[in-house]
């Protein structure tokens, strides 16, 4: 009902959602989290749904007829506490019904249906002359706006990467180097930036290696340079050093060949690897 129609918006640096509770069924989700493409899913705690396609339509507002209401096609509903999962195309689209103050709406036969067809239905109208009993979920565009308007704020300081692509990263350094660059600067920055919003990231596994075009003494004391440089400015910028652990492996353990110009800058290199279950395995 309209009186019980809200969203909620909740906004974080690595996560931002725009959430709608459905009463006697669970919620609707729009989740963007850092470095993932945004989705949307239903979260049901009854399993009110059966599996198979449901209809997915963007029905007008009965305040405004004008607007047309679309087919959006079928979507597939799956058995567990989240029955439907919209890739991001389709989410965005659902954020753009929304926001022209339209409802969409999921229907599928209920789980208490004897008739548990995998086809989708063509509307509840089809349904209830098929006396099939049918669920119809339904998002409503009553306040929505405003919440919209704090998800696209938080949109705009969600972190461009997430976990996925920071938990195993490396830096690269020219022949007999061990100074940073202003790119590896930049992507240090974002490490910080990232730990110091992630408090489920309890240590960071920092490692130096080399080529092998020098002797195993000094490519062991570079690759220990190169590590601690890391490592250093890691500390500089926020990271407590408790949570860095520095090692170095010399020409040990190359990740390309020696024996060309391009494999030997590969082998240049540092890892960064975050954890947040504090194992200490080693990354090459």
């Amino acid at each position: 009902r309209m009186d019980q129609a809200k969203w909620l918006s909740d906004s974080h640096v690595l996560q931002c959602q725009l959430t709608q509770p459905i009463p006697s069924f669970g919620r609707a989700v729009f989740d963007a989290s850092a470095g993932q493409p945004l989705r949307f899913y239903l979260q049901s705690v009854s399993s009110a749904m059966s599996q198979g396609q449901a209809m997915l339509q963007s029905e007008a507002p009965t305040w405004n007829p004008a607007l047309a209401t679309v087919n959006l096609g079928s979507v597939k509903v799956i058995k567990g506490d989240t029955p439907v999962n919209l890739d991001a195309s389709l989410a965005d689209q659902l954020l753009n019904e929304l926001y022209l103050g339209k409802s969409p709406h999921f229907v599928r036969g209920g789980n208490y249906s004897a008739a548990r067809s995998e086809e989708p239905l063509v509307d509840a109208e089809q349904a209830r002359k098929m006396d099939v009993p049918t669920i119809k979920v339904g998002l409503s565009s009553v306040h929505f706006r405003a919440a919209y308007s704090q998800y696209l704020q938080c949109l705009e300081q969600l972190m461009p990467v997430g976990f996925e692509q920071l938990s195993r990263s490396r830096v690269y350094f020219d022949a007999d180097k061990w100074q940073l660059s202003v790119k590896t600067m930049d992507w240090l920055n974002t490490i910080v930036r990232y730990v110091q919003a992630d408090t489920e990231v309890k240590q960071l596994y920092v490692d130096g290696y080399t080529d092998d075009l020098r002797s195993g003494s000094y490519n062991s004391q570079l690759s220990k340079k190169r590590a601690e440089a890391v490592a250093a400015y890691l500390v500089e910028k926020g990271i407590s050093a408790e949570q860095v652990t520095t090692r170095f492996h010399g020409e040990r353990f190359p990740v390309a060949t020696n024996k060309t110009a391009e494999g030997r800058s590969t082998n240049r290199r540092v890892t960064i690897r975050l954890d947040k279950l504090g194992a200490a395995i080693s990354q090459r």
